[in-house]
């Protein structure tokens, strides 16, 4: 951060709660004013105090001052190697120093002045040490070798000052084990080469290891292993390349540096010569010019290739392409409220249990459900064939309509890597799910999340409630739900759900419900009707959701036992963990709702969703009647008032999930149809 025109810093993080502050000071001359001096160390002495005692701190730059030798008065401020005879401004310095308990590095090391000095006086052509390198003095053993770069190219009448350093943090304690998932690269799975060879590894790890033993959890464990063994060995870890406007391969900009350095090293052994020094300037302004020319050619090149992928709307490579402009964000760990609000949490055990606490409040909040209300739901007819084991078709099929790019589970196994399987990989996943299927034991791997909050862009940083849990799901469990879900979708939802449900439903979307909406308007106004509409927003509708209801609703539906069981495993026993600045708080319990980020999850909730509406909306009259013909002329109002060739219809609600439109004729029927609804929502298994 800059802290003005001659100051800036940075904190480098080194370890749990540790960090190495960087100050970078460029000092006013001998000929600045009295106040200008007097400004520079004031604001010096503000920011030093500003640091940690605990950090790192490592100041550089160029004081325009000269130390001197006399080691021996500046004891442990100064070195025995000093240069030169002191100033004023190095009398400050050496004072500012001493008050810090600082070390000027530069005169501790034992070497000829060429070494040392960093600046030539252009009249007196007289080298002197201007430039420093401070540490504080308890951490002199980190420094290893301070010295001046004699050849290096730095464009400026200054040699570069290098240190060397092992910084030695001992923890403050013993670190926690964390989880860790490894990033395969699966960029070579898009080869046909590295597919193959994935493929035939995959197969003869299986096949040395014989058949899949034990329940299904030891079937699962067996089957991971081999899968992550083989996806280390030939895919191996995630490539990441930074790209960079400078192109390494441009022989002439390479041949223009070399000369450039080449006379940069003969003006540098001849400093006199006038023409050596010309010769250098020269190349030095073609250098800079046609490195600038080139780095106009990346960003212009880079800013067609992200037009182009905002136009054709691939906002995947339109993100990537904006991270490489500028650079991907690091994670940060930021401080929270307490529950409370009163207490500002900083540190990052804290910051972890604060997050358990926050998710396993909202995830665990208390739900009733009324025997009565369920008993009113109609029983139909139960569908057996919901039962019967996937198969594997059902199983590629499942794998297909998996997302790619999306991040892994605690088993970290992502999805591309289960759509490269088959022959004896395919099938032996398949076995791990039906084993799954027939002896109703859900690994917990498959079962618990990993949930990752992630900031709205509104509202406070500091407060939980502004961010959006994401549950990061294993792969293998998602293609099994998805196993589940294809079948409910067939035989359950769509002879279930109403027609004004437009959420998560094949062929539908939420802009049919816009348009009905819409068009509801616009024939009220051209008719020179009434027409009142609520809308209305369930607070934590999936979090609230009562389980036991569900099932008892699932079961009336016409779900079998085993489908239901099957869907109990992926909740019942739930944990979850949170995962927060590298750390991973400790599991808690997840008793209640539908299963964050689960694609089940909102079928399952318009089932539950539809019985609510079902309860409110009981041998209700009241809402929008619309008539409607359909034997030619659609648009005539006058065809309309037939009595025996027309369709009366009542409209009473829209919904996309749990976002629900109510509308009526007239304000007090509406007032009525929202009553009955509040209603139903506290008597039936809701509560919001």
């Amino acid at each position: 951060m800059g802290i003005n025109e001659r100051l800036m810093k940075i904190c480098l993080p080194l370890g749990k709660d540790r960090y190495a502050t960087i100050i970078s000071a460029y000092a006013p001359t001998l000929t600045s004013t009295e106040k200008t001096i007097e400004q520079f160390y004031s604001d010096l002495s503000a920011v030093l105090h500003s640091v940690p005692t605990n950090d790192k701190l490592i100041l550089l730059g160029d004081f325009n001052a000269r130390v001197g030798q006399d080691h021996e008065r500046w004891k442990g401020v100064l070195g025995k190697h000093g240069v030169g005879k002191m100033n004023n401004n190095g009398l400050l310095l050496l004072s500012k120093c001493s008050e810090f308990e600082l070390t000027i590095t530069n005169t501790a090391f034992r070497m000829t002045n060429k070494y040392k000095t960093t600046w030539m006086h252009p009249r007196s052509k007289q080298w002197h040490l201007i430039d420093y390198i401070i540490v504080r003095r308890r951490d002199i053993q980190d420094e290893k070798i301070t010295r001046a770069m004699r050849g290096a190219e730095c464009w400026t009448d200054h040699r570069l000052v290098r240190a060397t350093l092992q910084m030695r943090i001992a923890p403050r304690h013993p670190k926690r084990a964390q989880t860790v998932h490894a990033f395969y690269n699966l960029s070579r799975l898009r080869d046909p080469s590295y597919l193959q060879t994935f493929q035939s590894c995959l197969d003869d790890k299986l096949s040395a290891k014989g058949p899949l033993t034990g329940s299904s959890t030891e079937k699962w464990n067996q089957f991971r292993d081999a899968v992550k063994e083989t996806s280390k060995a030939v895919l191996g870890p995630k490539q990441r390349y930074h790209q960079d406007w400078f192109d390494e391969n441009n022989t002439a900009i390479e041949d223009l540096l070399s000369k450039k350095n080449k006379a940069f090293m003969e003006w540098q052994n001849n400093p006199n010569s006038a023409p050596k020094k010309d010769r250098f300037k020269s190349l030095q302004a073609t250098a800079q010019r046609e490195i600038r020319k080139m780095q106009d050619r990346w960003w212009e090149k880079k800013a067609e290739e992200i037009q182009r992928f905002a136009d054709t709307k691939n906002y995947k490579q339109f993100f990537s392409a904006l991270k490489t402009v500028y650079r991907p964000l690091k994670p940060t760990t930021t401080p929270l409220l307490s529950s409370d609000s009163d207490t500002l949490i900083k540190d990052k055990k804290g910051i972890s249990n604060r997050w358990k606490e926050h998710f396993s409040q909202l995830l665990n909040r208390p739900s009733s459900a009324d025997q009565n209300a369920l008993d009113q739901i109609p029983q139909n007819r139960t569908i057996e064939q919901l039962d019967i084991l996937p198969s594997i078709e059902e199983v590629q099929k499942a794998i297909k309509q998996m997302s790619a790019g999306k991040a892994p589970g605690k088993d970290g196994i992502p999805t591309e890597v289960y759509k490269a399987l088959n022959g004896k990989a395919l099938q032996a996943f398949h076995i791990v799910l039906t084993s799954i299927w027939e002896e109703e034991d859900m690994p917990p791997e498959l079962r618990d999340a990993s949930i990752v909050a992630l900031y709205k862009n509104k509202g406070s940083r500091a407060a939980c409630d502004n961010y959006r849990g994401i549950s990061l799901l294993s792969t293998a469990g998602k293609i099994l739900v998805r196993v589940i879900l294809n079948r409910l979708l067939s035989s359950v939802s769509e002879q279930n759900l109403p027609e004004s449900q437009c959420g998560f439903r094949p062929d539908r979307s939420t802009i049919d419900m816009v348009f009905t909406v819409k068009q509801m308007q616009e024939k009220h106004l051209e008719q020179n009707l009434s027409l009142y509409i609520v809308f209305i927003d369930l607070t934590k509708a999936f979090d609230t959701v009562n389980r036991d209801a569900l099932w008892v609703i699932l079961s009336k539906l016409g779900c079998p036992a085993k489908s239901i069981k099957l869907i109990q495993l992926f909740h019942v026993d739930m944990t979850g963990e949170v995962l927060s600045g590298g750390e991973t708080s400790d599991c808690f319990n997840i008793s209640n709702g539908m299963k964050q980020d689960c694609v089940l999850a909102p079928v399952l909730f318009n089932l539950y969703f539809t019985q609510v509406l079902r309860h409110a909306v009981m041998d209700l009259d009241l809402g929008v009647y619309i008539k409607y013909r359909l034997d030619g002329s659609l648009f005539d109002l006058r065809r309309l008032t037939a009595k025996t060739k027309t369709t009366e219809r009542l409209i009473l609600e829209a919904l996309f999930a749990d976002d629900c439109a109510l509308m009526a004729h007239q304000e007090n029927h509406l007032q009525t149809i929202v009553d009955r609804f509040s209603t139903a929502t506290k008597d039936t298994p809701y509560q919001d």
